[in-house]
């Protein structure tokens, strides 16, 4: 078993505070840690060198930091350092996998992919079997009360929080317009799809489409064409958020959202919409321990979490969740999260009425899925999972 890890810091803040809850959750397990900071370099690739042992280190990154552009992990004849050191490397991918296509091309040569959605370890399975798959993981949680003492329905001041960033749909005319009416006309009918049949994956519909005007596609040709239609995941991932908040404001319930963009979003009643901007990860759990209802808009992760969603069991806020077919198989309605459906948004204010007037209940909700999340859902049970699952084995 190999006792060191390296983690990736510096780069994405969002990917910067998961690497570091994953150190707490290593080192608990005995690991040794090496944070490499990439706004340091050349300082953190000599110091890698002397902390790197042949067959005693492990890379675990996020979104394959330190693999693809670091020139000062590779040596004076191009080889990179977990090669020559046969070092494994453990990339932990939050996004679709179709986001990647040419880094996947260009991996070291001891690799596993980890995906945060089994829907896309089917992907990885289905466009790039040659490749290894760890186990799935979804994205943990993080708590700010280890003990449990998070603030009471009452003493919370925001009723709901939604933390994320807003582009409005219109921003992504410039992508569907770009190769002519006939090309935005496909793109549209990709489009309407996901909206009309939200519980599809972005790749079932934009595969299905291709297929219907090209039947002789090879998966290789799909793997190939996903990644120009990034814009529609996107597009949709938007659409929703917006359609979500724009249900509850316009509908005299008061929403906080603690990300960019929200000043961009049309609605009826914009005087039910305040926002924070400029605030990073440990921020946004604040705001999350500050509010009664935590709301949560998937990703278009269809058979995942998202860390919204742990984050706000852990910090005594009740999550307000759309589906996934994990969430339905490892939560239960109106015990540890509340429910509403994409496809029936226009009834999102009465749920949200319901479980605002029912403080009892709301408490009830807090407590139960606090005791879960800590003991199934945290990055310290990440780790622990990864260890028993892929690490000690390498």
């Amino acid at each position: 078993m190999r006792h060191k890890i390296v983690l990736m810091v510096g780069g994405t803040e969002t990917l910067e505070y998961f690497s570091r809850q994953l150190k707490e959750g290593f080192e608990s397990l005995g690991y040794k840690i090496f944070l490499f900071d990439q706004t340091m370099e050349e300082e953190s690739a000599e110091a890698l060198y002397q902390f790197a042992d042949s067959y005693d280190t492990l890379l675990v990154t996020f979104n394959f930091d330190g693999i693809h552009c670091e020139t000062s992990l590779f040596d004076i004849n191009g080889i990179l350092i977990w090669n020559k050191r046969k070092i494994p490397c453990v990339n932990i991918v939050v996004d679709h996998p179709f986001y990647y296509p040419e880094l996947y091309k260009i991996i070291p040569d001891i690799f596993y992919n980890i995906c945060i959605d089994r829907y896309h370890v089917k992907y990885m399975k289905k466009f790039y079997p040659d490749i290894k798959c760890g186990p799935f993981l979804p994205l943990g949680g993080t708590s700010l009360y280890s003990n449990g003492n998070f603030l009471d329905i009452d003493s919370r001041p925001y009723d709901i929080v939604f933390t994320g960033n807003y582009t409005p749909p219109e921003e992504f005319d410039q992508y569907i317009m770009r190769n002519g009416d006939e090309y935005a006309d496909f793109y549209n009918g990709i489009i309407d799809d996901l909206i009309a049949m939200p519980d599809n994956t972005s790749e079932s519909i934009i595969e299905r489409h291709i297929l219907k005007e090209i039947p002789e596609t090879t998966n290789s040709q799909l793997r190939e064409t996903f990644p120009n239609m990034i814009f529609i995941d996107t597009y949709i991932r938007f659409y929703f958020r917006g359609e979500v908040v724009k249900s509850l404001v316009d509908n005299g319930i008061k929403v906080h959202c603690v990300g960019e963009g929200w000043d961009r979003l049309c609605c009826r009643h914009p005087e039910n919409l305040t926002y924070t901007t400029g605030i990073m990860s440990h921020g946004c759990l604040e705001y999350i321990s500050q509010s009664k209802l935590s709301l949560n808009v998937m990703p278009w992760f269809k058979d995942g979490a998202h860390d919204r969603i742990f984050n706000s069991m852990l910090n005594g806020a009740v999550c307000l969740t759309d589906h996934s077919k994990y969430l339905d198989e490892i939560l239960t309605p109106n015990k540890n999260v509340v429910f509403y459906d994409l496809k029936q948004i226009e009834m999102l204010p009465f749920i949200v009425n319901s479980i605002l007037s029912d403080k009892d209940h709301m408490r009830h909700i807090q407590q139960e899925a606090f005791e879960y999340a800590v003991k199934n859902h945290s990055w310290h049970q990440r780790a622990k999972k990864l260890h028993n699952e892929l690490l000690k084995f390498l």
